[in-house]
């Protein structure tokens, strides 16, 4: 590992780089490059593969933009890919700044997929590994001009549920493109090395850092340093109070990781008057108006608007996945303009957005884990991965990370166990059936192996092949064929060939359980199943995970099971999924908070009658959306009389409104409370509004530009049927096999802690 420190810069002058980029990041304050930086640039711009294993902050993404510049100029694409859709968007902001040299950029995160005419008029696409994985499988024809793919985060292959998916989909893009340039991006991962043998890559690692980074453990008033110096800190209080106040009074922020979302929200309630007394002045004069900027993000409130509102104008918030993202973006826009002190979440903040602070505090070291049923220590790597957010760029000379020990032996307990030790080594989890099944039926029904030796070769190229022996794989391998061709997704023949319930499976991008589940509940439905009944069978499916029972939940839902039965579509003991009824009745608790979307439920009252946050509540309509549509897909092949009530449903839960409301929010800017309250002020349509004034209309949506927007497009008289709107997939987010990203937070065990 290369050791350097920040006066080791490189000018840009001894890197060849061309001059027009070489001005835009000048524009940008880029005049001297940092030592890991220097070192990959050659290689990069080389078109060489290449790891590059560095701290947080050590300038790893430029090296990335820079090779997809390379891949441009030389005619080729580049892909970006990226574990989570907030980094997304901060990668895509980023590369922004180089369409002046004629890169065309484009985003792909959300649930529409990109045509492929849009595609092709795009240089760089910035995108989730289960993006490019849905569009490997529809053989999408920009791949084949790939030239650089950029894999950011690339530790999380050890990830059990986003792992399998991104090593697939760079082992599938490598065999694509046999010249591939593949660059894998890292901060915290103990067998770096071992990656870069696998992707037949440049290995170059680092232990610079732009803000040197001092961490320690904090007891009895005191932090001890691994360099073994000591800090006393001053001031009353407990621990976290007055390590927050002593770096908000020293000019710096502090971030704070606790492991569940409670945690952070009463955390963050507890430490507002500490750091309110911190503020000047104009401090609260700005986080107030953060305040007020949380107000205008949604047209309906919210738990999380509440309790923000109350917290923000004291400089302090919390972030979790209770929150929606336009909620999150105010946090995280009002933390990196340094309007908030003090900012408290859970550990999924530390996966790679920017947010950095100059003192970490890392209040918990366990989580629930609910195969134990108990609190279980977290992994050295992710402890790192949190303290390597501490210490800002151009603000800081330093960043300081500090566990909370209980304890003298704690204290040393921690120190040798997470600071001192080295990360975890990354480990395949390709072996694991939920993941295996449908990736092995994506590569037969996209074609891409055919034979039982073409299928041995492509997991010989995987990570997993590198690192294990196949033969304790080959068992796996074979009783997830064995389950695919019981199950009718795959030819019993001897060559692998898929059939049309397996192809159109894989194209939906659906777990082949979920597909068997749907399947079942559609060739028992009646023609106008109830939507209840339909949004139980999505409920049931692997991908959509279940929500946690309250304690007294399990009675309500055992009364209502007994109520609904006879209009079920899938019954908790059939086949293949036998579900226990405890995991049966957390699946009617989710159909039954999609009903209360569906019925206008407001999202306050939702949120607190079923003890969940509004982005849980978004993250399941999401999933619902999606998997609604695939059911509709699937009832042509099944039950074509239940496609109309299965379509209305998908659009009811997307807009999350009765039936009458459909046609007005489907407006621009129209949602569920704008719209009923142009319904009930009479406007039961679009060709109802045509005859309205502008001033009519901004007296019921309190907006006069969004009134004129709405005239002047109901204005032409033109209207979209029903019909008439697509309705396509998520291609990303896994209880089972590869999560979207949101399907992970809706079920993050850090996020919730044990059920109470």
């Amino acid at each position: 590992m290369t050791k350097s420190s920040a006066d080791d810069r490189v000018s840009l002058d001894s890197v060849p780089i061309p001059p027009d980029v070489r001005a835009i990041l000048e524009a940008d304050g880029i005049t001297s490059l940092y030592p890991p930086q220097a070192e990959a640039l050659g290689p990069a711009l080389a078109g060489e593969s290449l790891v590059l294993a560095a701290p947080t902050a050590s300038g790893k993404s430029l090296v990335a933009y820079l090779a997809l510049l390379r891949a441009f100029r030389a005619g080729r694409t580049g892909l970006y890919l990226v574990p989570l859709r907030a980094l997304a968007q901060e990668k895509y902001d980023e590369l922004k700044a180089f369409e002046s040299l004629g890169a065309k950029i484009g985003l792909s995160i959300g649930d529409f997929d990109l045509s492929n005419a849009a595609l092709d008029k795009l240089d760089i696409l910035v995108a989730t590994s289960e993006k490019a994985d849905g569009m490997l499988r529809k053989r999408t024809p920009w791949l084949e001009r790939l030239g650089t793919v950029v894999a950011d985060e690339v530790h999380l292959m050890r990830d059990p549920d986003r792992g399998p998916t991104l090593e697939v989909s760079l082992t599938r893009l490598r065999r694509l493109v046999s010249d591939l340039q593949v660059v894998a991006l890292s901060a915290t991962v103990g067998n770096s090395s071992e990656i870069a043998d696998w992707l037949k890559a440049r290995h170059i690692a680092s232990d610079f850092r732009p803000v040197p980074l001092k961490s320690g453990v904090y007891h009895d008033g005191r932090i001890l340093f691994t360099d073994l110096s000591i800090r006393d800190i001053p001031g009353p209080g407990d621990a976290l109070p007055r390590l927050v106040r002593d770096v908000i009074r020293g000019g710096g922020q502090a971030l704070v990781f606790v492991n569940t979302r409670k945690g952070s929200e009463q955390t963050a309630a507890a430490l507002a008057a500490t750091v309110r007394a911190t503020l000047s002045p104009d401090e609260r004069t700005s986080a107030r108006m953060a305040a007020d900027e949380l107000g205008t993000v949604a047209e309906e409130e919210t738990e999380g608007i509440r309790r923000l509102s109350h917290l923000l104008p004291d400089g302090v918030a919390f972030h979790n996945a209770s929150l929606t993202n336009p909620e999150r973006r105010v946090v995280e826009h009002a933390f990196r303009n340094r309007v908030l002190k003090a900012l408290v979440a859970t550990p999924t903040l530390a996966a790679g957005i920017n947010l950095p602070a100059r003192r970490v505090i890392v209040r918990d070291t366990t989580r629930y884990d609910d195969h134990l049923g108990m609190q279980a220590p977290i992994s050295a790597m992710e402890v790192q991965q949190m303290c390597g957010r501490a210490g800002r760029p151009r603000f800081d000379t330093a960043g300081e990370a500090v566990l909370l020990a209980r304890s003298e032996d704690e204290a040393e307990r921690f120190l040798d166990q997470y600071l001192s030790a080295p990360p975890e080594r990354v480990q395949s989890r390709l072996a694991a059936e939920p993941a295996l099944r449908m990736h092995l039926l994506a590569l037969v029904a996209s074609g891409q192996v055919g034979t039982e030796a073409e299928l041995e070769k492509f997991f010989q190229a995987t990570f997993f092949g590198h690192t294990v022996a196949l033969r304790e794989m080959a068992v796996v391998v074979e009783n997830v064929r064995r389950f695919l061709e019981n199950h009718e997704f795959l030819e019993p023949v001897a060559e692998l060939r898929a059939t049309g319930f397996g192809v159109l499976t894989s194209e939906l991008y659906l777990d082949p359980m979920s597909a068997i589940v749907l399947r079942q509940a559609l060739e028992r439905s009646p023609i106008n199943p109830s939507p209840f009944a339909l949004l139980a069978a999505v409920s049931a499916t692997p991908d959509l995970p279940p929500m946690f029972l309250r304690r007294g939940e399990e009675a309500e839902m055992l009364a209502l099971f007994t109520d609904c039965e006879p209009e079920l579509l899938i019954k908790p003991e059939e086949d293949p999924l036998r579900l226990d009824l405890d995991l049966f009745l957390a699946t009617l608790k989710t159909a039954s908070v999609l009903e209360a979307w569906v019925s206008e439920t407001p999202l306050v009252e939702l949120t607190e009658r079923f003890g969940i946050g509004a982005g849980d509540v978004r993250a399941k309509v999401e999933d619902a959306d999606w998997l609604l549509f695939g059911a509709s897909r699937l009832a042509i092949r099944f039950q074509r009389r239940a496609t109309r009530s299965i379509d209305e449903l998908s659009l009811r839960v997307r807009y999350g409104v009765n039936e009458e409301l459909l046609d007005l929010v489907r407006l621009k800017g129209i949602g569920r409370v704008r719209g009923r309250a142009l319904f009930r002020a009479g406007f039961a349509d679009r060709e109802a509004l045509k005859g309205a004034s502008v001033d009519r209309l901004e007296s019921l949506l309190k907006s006069r530009p969004l009134a004129k927007s709405v005239h002047a497009e109901v204005g032409g008289g033109r209207r979209r049927p029903l019909a008439a709107e697509p309705i396509p997939p998520p291609v990303t987010r896994t209880a089972a096999p590869p999560p979207t990203e949101r399907r992970r937070g809706a079920r993050s065990l850090e996020e919730f802690g044990p059920p109470p």
